[in-house]
């Protein structure tokens, strides 16, 4: 109930407030709450750098005082841990009288400073963006450094949901590239804006759906007013990939040392009680706490890994949705969500996979594009993780079929 409100506390924000307003015609309008002397207030054009013609159609930022990414959570706490087990190496040091002291110390300190840095990163690197949608470009500035992209040229669009923060979310924002050695990503991320699937429906010119801004609804009940579903399933096969069986593997070997490290160190420990050395000393306690923390640390990552690469994997490939409608094509694992432009697909590469299924890997191109974006279709190695949400439909069971609906070929089916 509690986030139900939330949610649509939100909503009304986006929809009533200063955010996203509405013309009595149902075209979107912007609300500029400028402030008095502030740039937007003497002229916004000059201040985004925008043409004379353009006309502002929502402009926005962050939500600010939510939870962060687990990133941004969990990388200082392995800094710190690191640092503390550097911290008691050098206390060892100092009790025995061992040169390394001061660089052992300097390394700790330069850890923890390094853990503080990532964990304030975001306050200085995301709460200052700003964002701007124009009736012809979309617009991402920090400060001075400003990134513009053409609102035609937009293939697909990433939604990232926050995890606990309903009707917020992530709007990853991806124009098709070339393949090859030269290839570079060109995407802006609009971070924690308020309902983004409103959001991106301004982008592509169309009216919201009736329940967008919920994370949680069902993918055909936040369709276009006019859109409508031609094919849906999800994947058929293992549900893991070569790239989750090799995160897996790493898992286990990380696993290994870390157990193989546990038994060395736990050895030593026990050598230097038989010659003598006082379990209750600072020295047993330090190098026995030194040993507890990195050996289990660097087994728990392996864990995660491993869990990630397999249990974690088909978990998600079992809540995986493909949905093809008349304009897009929707893919949906976990809090994460894909809308790919038909009209940027120019071919399907058909990979098959074990179980008789086939990977799906669209070949998109965008306006005045010189080359085509194959999606990992031409890699000599693994096809891209799934986590990441690619364009990329996964263990097909009538790869033909669907190949022929995505290209709008007369569609023919397996025999059963």
């Amino acid at each position: 109930m509690l986030l139900s409100l939330s949610a649509q506390a939100i909503l009304h924000q986006v929809t009533q407030g200063t955010e996203i307003g509405m013309r009595p015609c149902g075209t979107f309008a912007l609300e500029l709450d400028s402030k008095p002397g502030s740039p937007m207030e003497t002229s916004p054009h000059r201040y985004w750098r925008l043409l004379p013609s353009e006309e502002v159609l929502w402009q926005g930022g962050p939500m600010l005082g939510i939870p962060r990414d687990r990133r941004w959570v969990l990388i200082p706490v392995l800094f710190v841990t690191v640092a503390v087990v550097v911290g008691l190496f050098a206390g060892l040091l100092a009790i025995a009288g061992l040169p390394g002291v001061r660089s052992m110390a300097f390394l700790a300190f330069y850890l923890l400073l390094t853990s503080i840095a990532v964990f304030v990163l975001p306050r200085f690197h995301l709460d200052p963006c700003e964002y701007m949608v124009t009736d012809k470009h979309v617009i991402w500035r920090r400060g001075s450094v400003r990134r513009a992209m053409d609102r035609r040229a937009i293939t697909y669009a990433r939604i990232h949901w926050h995890r606990s923060v309903p009707g917020v979310g992530h709007l990853e924002l991806v124009r098709a590239v070339p393949f090859g050695p030269l290839a570079r990503k060109q995407r802006l991320t609009f971070h924690d804006v308020p309902a983004p699937d409103r959001l991106f429906a301004l982008i592509r010119g169309t009216e919201p759906a009736e329940h967008s801004g919920y994370g949680d609804v069902r993918l055909t009940d936040r369709l276009d007013p006019d859109e409508h579903v031609i094919w849906g399933s999800g994947p058929a096969g293992l549900r893991i990939g070569a790239a989750e069986a090799l995160t897996a593997v790493s898992g286990f070997l990380v696993v290994i040392a870390g157990a193989a490290y546990l038994y060395r160190t736990s050895s030593i420990l026990v050598g230097l009680e038989e010659v003598g050395l006082p379990v209750q000393s600072v020295t047993w306690i330090l190098l026995f706490s030194a040993i507890v923390i990195s050996s289990f640390t660097i087994i728990g990552v392996g864990g995660v890994l491993m869990w990630k690469g397999i249990w974690g994997a088909r978990a998600d490939g079992s809540l995986t949705e493909y949905l093809l409608t008349d304009t897009r094509l929707l893919i949906r694992r976990g809090l994460t969500e894909l809308s790919v432009d038909r009209r940027r697909i120019v071919d399907v590469a058909d990979i098959p996979t074990a179980g008789g299924c086939s990977n799906l890997v669209l070949i998109l191109d965008g306006p005045h594009g010189r080359a085509l974006d194959d999606n990992g279709a031409l890699s000599m190695f693994t096809s891209p993780p799934r986590a990441l949400v690619p364009p990329v439909l996964y263990e097909v069971d009538d790869p033909s079929y669907v190949r022929g609906l995505l290209l709008d070929e007369p569609p023919v089916r397996l025999a059963a």
